[in-house]
């Protein structure tokens, strides 16, 4: 009787795990996976003229997957991030993009600077992936995307602060040095035609990429009341002091890539006007507290590029909370609109925006350090 009452009980104990596999096999993929890591790819600038926004891009962001894995990832799933070193170069950008969305899927790419952003979205629309771009201000990054996104300011954000500058400093003639790409020209022509409807007077004068001797440059625009630097940051350095070594008497401003640590330390940046996020605030808690984490993991301080990526990870960790993880739904999440509060302060995204921007203020470089005001 022992023997046939235990026959019986392995019996349906049997058709309780038949049953079980059944049902765990009928389930849709997404659920079965839904303790796989979500994979992210960073397609960044780490070397080549935009190294010094791709290197800073690309510890933001890993501190930020450190920081969402740690409290569980997004939705019980961590986060994985590939980053690939496109050097620059928007052709290597392509052949990166198209080898890591063949090889690892990922939910989303993510990419930095005008001019590479817009040669992916591209390919993000024909993929049907979503491309969120950092440090890209150019409004080519987003014209007539659905799969592409931008997290920065663009060229009429950047504009703002300067011409504010410009009015306080009564210049009424203005030299632009800019890099002659999708993003010196946006935020170039921003400033420029703003400027002279104000009645000021603009000389653009353009560079070429990888150029690493303005002196000719600076000589054509030498005798204006003020002189704009539109470049990335590595560019900066060298205009500031090859203007240094020209003697300028001049005002001198940039565009918000000149606001980095690397800069404010630089003899030649000491009055130096610029856009500045309000991230370097120092009554901006939120704020120091990430910069406060940053310098102990990389033994240097937060910036507004690592800031960026940093953040934009975090948005996506809120407004995917208990959502559906595919690349369908960030899409659609994204356009759904949002208000976030984060290391730039608050931000506001409208439905069916693919611009979230956060606003830039004008500031001052004063012994090493950024005084917001003018």
């Amino acid at each position: 009787m022992k023997k046939i009452v235990n026959q019986g009980i392995f019996i349906v104990f049997g058709i309780l795990i038949s049953v079980a596999l059944i049902v765990l096999f009928s389930l849709p993929s997404e659920e079965l996976n839904d303790l796989t890591p979500i994979k992210i790819v960073a397609n960044l600038p780490l070397t080549g003229p935009g190294s010094g926004i791709g290197l800073e891009d690309r510890d933001g962001l890993l501190l930020s997957v450190d920081d969402i894995n740690s409290m569980g990832g997004i939705n019980g799933r961590p986060i994985e991030l590939v980053i690939v070193d496109n050097e620059t170069d928007l052709e290597k950008a392509k052949q990166l993009f198209l080898e890591t969305e063949q090889t690892h899927k990922p939910i989303l790419h993510i990419s930095s600077l005008s001019f590479i952003t817009t040669g992916l979205s591209v390919l993000a629309e024909e993929n049907k992936v979503v491309l969120i771009a950092l440090s890209a201000v150019a409004p080519e990054v987003t014209q007539n995307k659905e799969w592409t996104f931008r997290y920065f300011p663009m060229a009429d954000a950047e504009a703002t602060p300067i011409l504010q500058i410009l009015n306080d400093q009564n210049i009424t003639n203005l030299g632009i040095l800019y890099l002659d790409d999708e993003f010196g020209r946006s935020i170039t022509d921003e400033v420029g035609i703003k400027f002279e409807n104000t009645g000021g007077s603009v000389f653009r004068e353009p560079f070429s990429p990888n150029s690493l001797d303005f002196v000719e440059n600076l000589e054509n625009i030498k005798n204006n009341d003020a002189i704009y630097i539109v470049a990335f940051p590595n560019y900066i350095k060298i205009i500031l002091k090859q203007l240094h070594e020209l003697n300028y008497s001049g005002q001198i401003l940039t565009s918000s890539d000149g606001a980095t640590f690397d800069i404010f330390s630089m003899s030649e940046a000491d009055g130096v006007y610029l856009a500045a996020p309000i991230l370097y605030d120092q009554n901006f808690q939120y704020a120091n507290k990430i910069g406060i984490s940053y310098e102990m993991k990389y033994n240097k301080q937060l910036d507004y590029n690592s800031a960026n990526s940093y953040d934009v990870l975090r948005i996506l960790n809120g407004i995917l909370d208990e959502e559906k993880l595919s690349t369908a739904n960030i899409r659609d999440t994204l356009n759904s609109g949002f208000t976030y509060s984060g290391i730039f302060g608050k931000v506001t995204s409208p439905p069916k925006n693919h611009d979230i921007e956060f606003n830039l203020y004008p500031a001052k470089i004063v012994n090493g350090e950024l005084n917001f005001g003018t």
